[in-house]
């Protein structure tokens, strides 16, 4: 592979931000466990079931936190906490059901009629083998009604049972991938927990692959028709698995602040899109362009072992009535990716948190060199007017903050982040280095001494330590020290709970 092809799959695959599958993953395990430590205080009769599945080494947590099932319950559990108090733990009942499965495995994986892995060396992805009755088990019962729920939305009809050559087809396919992309393309299918094959069709034809999401997390179907070639193979793969990446990147950080604003119908669809959707599609398409050049430029070995990569890329179809289907236009990943780069960094940039940007500007750094015409990255968004002087959170409260209590963290100081849960929520917020130094400066001195002692750390000026405040406001984290810092909390609670990873 050329030179600057090999470079920017090492650029965009070890980035230790947002490219790392195992960054990305120790983000995820610090979020299990202080979700376990929320809903333990939402649960007391589940505490003691939350603690001990928390205080679990971190290969067991991620296995039985990465099933779907269960991972589809703890997030569940996560966005009733607050809007319904008073409603069951989904997760405490799936753990029950969970505790009687094969160990070593995940909770589904276990009931699986044989256990197969299509990447054992590249991440701990399994298949759905089972063709037993789904009412056989609770957690079957659980996979089916979540496969139904996105089935439906997908247009799928149902799902396939896979034989012999459709589970060799998925591992080589997976093993082109990672050969062609070794960190991009690898570090991709570690993000994916179930394989399922599935037929189907939808608004633009028949289905050859998707990614659940929400309902379905860490999860990905394909059909088997579309395996025959492995080309198709390994691209269908890193297509959905690049989906799978960005729903955990977006779980570990902040990098939008109004993920739902509705941005208008790309010119190859019919329906308007999301932020969440914006982003995602971007993430994917600027690596579909990497995967089309490194197969155009494919060494001789892959050739002979996998067969001539195909002489024209295809990420699908527009759809009928679309913009794109009358004109015969965006049906490539390069076309795709520069029209959501203008969505996503300038017509909606002001959305962009400060490590959302980051990410959007050294994704579109790296692929600059394959994608001509995309719009500059040094370029600002419009904001909005600044706010007058007297909304100001600095100039309002010049006798300092100090930091809420009681308030829950866990540190990952290899990348410079906390993660922190306010008094009284169950909202995560994940402050990177510059926030997580303004939170520590609110130990109740006054503004003067905090202004002091952050320009001697940020000696650019005060502005930044204006933003971060009222970023902390916002979130909860702070109160100005002329208000009470202590939420109603339970006897023996402590100012502020550290949890262990």
């Amino acid at each position: 592979m050329p030179r600057n092809l090999t470079e920017i799959d090492r650029n965009l695959g070890t980035d230790p931000r947002f490219g790392s599958a195992d960054t990305i993953d120790d983000r995820n395990t610090a979020r299990f466990r202080v979700g376990l430590r929320i809903l333990a205080g939402r649960h007391p009769r589940h505490a003691a079931e939350f603690g001990r599945v928390g205080r679990l080494p971190t290969a067991d947590l991620r296995r039985l936190l990465c099933d779907p099932v269960l991972r589809n319950a703890f997030e569940r559990d996560l966005a009733v906490a607050l809007s319904r108090p008073g409603e069951p733990s989904t997760l405490a009942l799936m753990l029950r059901q969970a505790g009687s499965v094969a160990d070593g495995l995940g909770p589904c994986e276990g009931l699986m009629d044989t256990h197969h892995q299509p990447w054992p060396a590249l991440g701990p992805a399994w298949v759905w083998t089972s063709s037993l009755p789904e009412e056989a088990h609770p957690l079957l019962t659980a996979l089916g009604r979540r496969r139904d729920d996105v089935f439906e939305e997908m247009g799928v009809s149902r799902r396939v049972e896979p034989d012999d050559q459709a589970l060799a087809a998925l591992s080589r396919g997976a093993e082109l991938l990672a050969e062609l992309l070794p960190h991009t393309g690898a570090g991709a299918l570690r993000h994916v927990a179930l394989v399922g094959f599935a037929e189907g069709e939808d608004e633009d034809g028949s289905v050859h692959s998707f990614a659940c999401g929400d309902r379905l997390p860490s999860a990905l179907f394909l059909s088997p028709h579309a395996l025959t070639d492995p080309w198709k193979a390994a691209e269908l793969l890193f297509h959905e698995s690049l989906h799978l990446k960005m729903f955990d990147i977006m779980r570990t950080g902040a990098l939008v602040s109004d993920i739902g604003r509705m941005t208008g119908t790309p010119p190859w669809r019919v329906v308007d899109w999301n932020l969440r959707r914006v982003y995602s599609s971007l993430h994917v398409y600027a690596h579909m362009v990497l995967f089309f050049a490194a197969a155009a430029d494919a060494p001789a070995d892959l050739r002979r072992r996998f067969g001539e990569p195909p002489a024209r890329e295809s990420v699908g179809a527009c759809t009928p009535g679309s913009v794109a289907a009358a004109e015969g236009t965006y049906a490539t990943s390069e076309e795709r990716t520069r029209y959501l780069a203008c969505q996503a960094l300038h017509a909606h940039g002001d959305a962009l948190t400060s490590d959302g940007r980051a990410m959007v500007v050294r994704l579109l750094d790296a692929v600059a060199p394959l994608v001509p015409g995309l719009p500059p990255t040094d370029r600002q968004p419009e904001s909005p007017a600044p706010r007058s002087a007297p909304e100001s959170a600095v100039l309002a409260h010049p006798d300092g903050y100090q930091q809420r209590r009681p308030i829950t963290v866990l540190p990952i100081q290899e990348q410079g982040t906390l993660l922190a849960v306010a008094p009284g929520s169950s909202r995560m917020v994940w402050l990177n280095a510059h926030a997580w130094f303004v939170f520590a400066l609110c130990d109740g001195r006054d503004l003067r001494a905090m202004e002091a002692a952050y320009l001697r750390k940020a000696p650019g000026g005060p502005s930044g330590l204006g933003n971060a405040l009222d970023a902390l406001l916002s979130a909860g984290l702070i109160s100005p020290n002329a208000m009470p810092a202590t939420a109603p909390a339970s006897a023996g609670s402590r100012p502020i709970e550290e949890v262990a990873r």
